[in-house]
């Protein structure tokens, strides 16, 4: 029997633990002391890791997992999806510009107007550009709806930003975005408020993305010297204003190694959206005859970029959705270690949503990482309005999301969201990628199940995968003596809950580097 002055500031007690190390969870403890997880064993030996002080949790059949890693997030989508005026609950456009008058009251003559979330649908119409004309002819004033797909705006806004209401993607706004990111004080209160969401749904890590540079740092910089970062961030960047920027690569490299705060390399697109058209495919689209792709895509940029990177020994992750895309993408990762010789690089291809199998092969023997969105069936409403066997007809349909294949071809495959495309939820990505069901259930037992993800491995996905991208995998990921107590606690066995109640799960605990940052029932029962 260990004295109290070894005993554990926390010991979490489950009958089920998943490990990340095994496929099926285990009836156990966990003992953590500082920041680290000191002890892993069977009940009965819990006790001699007891103290006076220490606060204990009793979980019963709820899941104890790893703490959840983030592969592909947007900070700077989320607080520009949030920044400004709500406008969720406006009834019409004359409402809203009445809410926008009114806030800019307050602001200062030379400061943007900003507003969110509301829905062309409740409206019944797109938003008059020359109402907000009238109203604001001097200050930028850029209003996005709830889903992303269109900004209100006045001309001065279209004029300085460089993006058209119809053409806003994350990507369109750089510009916008980094504007955004000037107000620290504001940037620093809203990252806090991201970091806490995150918390309550057991994120413990992340891979956030920047455009050209990385502008949040300096927040984040003051928050870790402060130790106050709530999350470890790995950041990439990805060029969209300038031309890949090897110089602030390399001394983010030199710089940013911290486990708290990582640079990881960078982020390229490759080709566009399959459902829009606009990914790049081996054969023309079944509803668009004779059209592979509606852009053109430069695989000869983004080749010397990649290449140039790699010979730096900078990682990259290229973005690829259609299978012509998706084969270009290895291809040009082959060549880097044809080139540039072999090496633990990591590069990864992140969405893969129409592989085909061959490349999934090639992936797996050239050991590039997979970055999915495992939520993505979510986007759809049901089946029946999906878009898949629409686009590449309803023999190739099963192609799309080939998890299965991605095992199979020993891909290591990290789970992520695209943020604010989803928030981050284990229990629709197990709805979706293992369950492969749309938001209505349907399709009755499944769409194409022999192509999901089991559950033990999409939680690997999110877990030890993540940290092994990130060449974290020997401080976390999983639950061993020794690791960064990082911790998530659902409040039940997501191994045996139906699909019907899935997506009713909740995180009820997760703890970050030894604190407990998310407690949402004070479920400690002793002290």
């Amino acid at each position: 029997m260990k004295g109290t002055h070894n005993a554990a500031d926390i010991v979490l007690v489950s009958n089920v633990i998943f490990s990340s190390k095994e496929d099926e969870p285990f009836a156990g403890f966990i003992a953590i002391q500082d920041n680290k997880i000191v002890a892993v064993g069977t009940q009965d030996e819990q006790q001699q890791w007891m103290g006076p002080e220490t606060k204990r949790y009793e979980l019963g059949d709820q899941l104890v997992m790893p703490g959840i890693h983030d592969n592909h997030v947007f900070f700077t989508g989320y607080m520009s999806m949030n920044r400004g005026v709500d406008l969720s609950k406006t009834s019409t456009m004359e409402e809203a510009l009445a809410l926008l008058v009114n806030h800019a009251k307050n602001l200062d003559d030379s400061q943007n107007l900003y507003g969110f979330g509301w829905d062309q649908e409740v409206w019944g119409c797109l938003p008059e550009s020359d109402l907000l004309d009238q109203a604001f002819p001097n200050r930028p004033v850029i209003v996005i709806n709830h889903n992303k797909s269109y900004c209100w705006m006045n001309q001065t806004a279209i004029d300085h930003y460089q993006f058209t209401p119809d053409a806003c993607s994350a990507e369109a706004r750089a510009l916008l975005l980094n504007d955004m990111l000037q107000d620290r004080q504001k940037v620093k209160e809203e990252f806090l408020s991201f970091c806490q969401l995150l918390a309550s749904r057991g994120v413990t890590s992340i891979k956030d993305i920047g455009f050209d540079e990385y502008e949040l740092l300096p927040v984040l910089t003051e928050l870790h010297d402060e130790g106050r970062l709530p999350l470890r961030v790995h950041f990439v960047l990805e060029p969209v204003l300038e031309p890949l920027n090897l110089a602030a690569g390399l001394a983010y490299q030199q710089n940013y190694q911290d486990d708290h705060l990582h640079f990881q390399g960078y982020k390229l697109m490759v080709d566009g959206v399959v459902a829009n058209h606009t990914g790049d495919m081996l054969e023309p689209y079944a509803d668009m005859p004779g059209i592979r792709n509606l852009q053109t895509v430069d695989y000869g940029n983004i080749e010397n970029s990649v290449l140039e990177a790699d010979r730096h020994g900078l990682k990259c992750c290229l973005t690829a959705e259609g299978d012509a895309a998706i084969r270009q993408a290895v291809s040009i990762l082959e060549k880097c270690r044809r080139v540039n010789g072999r090496r633990d690089a990591r590069h990864s291809i992140s969405d893969l949503e129409y592989p085909h199998q061959d490349d999934l092969k090639r992936m797996g023997e050239l050991e590039i990482f997979a970055e999915v969105y495992a939520q993505i069936l979510l986007l759809n409403p049901s089946y029946r309005e999906a878009y898949m066997g629409e686009v590449v007809g309803k023999k190739n349909e099963h192609r799309f999301y080939d998890y299965k294949t991605m095992l199979d071809a020993g891909i290591a495959i990290t789970a992520g969201t695209d943020l604010p495309l989803f928030l981050t939820s284990v229990p629709d990505s197990i709805y979706a990628a293992s369950k492969r069901l749309f938001p209505d259930g349907s399709p009755s037992g499944g769409w194409f199940p022999e192509r999901g993800m089991p559950i033990a491995e999409l939680l690997k996905a999110w877990t030890i995968n993540g940290a092994k991208h990130q060449f974290m995998e020997d401080k976390t990921g999983s639950i061993e003596v020794g690791k960064y107590a990082d911790i998530a606690v659902f409040d039940r066995n997501l191994f045996e809950t139906s699909a019907e109640e899935l997506r009713e799960a909740k995180v009820v605990l997760t703890i970050a580097d030894g604190k407990i940052v998310y407690d949402s029932k004070r479920i400690c029962v002793s002290q």
